[in-house]
């Protein structure tokens, strides 16, 4: 649930790779935010919003290429587990937003 939770409410012009249901999906997301490097953008959720996701390849340089992306650049991921709560994947799309 909270992974539909993340990809309804996911702001408009934030670049969604993968499945955009949860159907075959697991809830782990890659994504970039247009004009604002993979980087930027998660350090930017951390300082402001206290989320933690990650940056760069995640040692899935082949996958980087594929997607069209800067194999080192890469995307943001954020993983979605049983302890995650709604109020953090709330502030995770509200920090989003912040940066569209």
């Amino acid at each position: 649930s909270l992974g539909q939770r993340f990809l309804e409410g996911l702001p408009g012009g934030v670049e969604l790779y993968g499945l955009p249901t949860m159907d075959g999906r697991v809830p782990t997301f890659c994504f970039n935010v247009p004009g604002r490097t993979s980087e930027h953008v998660a350090t930017q959720l951390a300082d402001r919003h206290e989320v933690a996701v990650w940056w760069g390849n995640y040692y899935a340089v082949e996958t980087m290429e594929r997607l069209g992306l800067d194999p080192w650049l890469g995307a943001v991921r954020a993983g979605i587990v049983h302890y995650n709560t709604a109020e953090e994947v709330d502030r995770l799309l509200d920090g989003l937003a912040g940066l569209v």
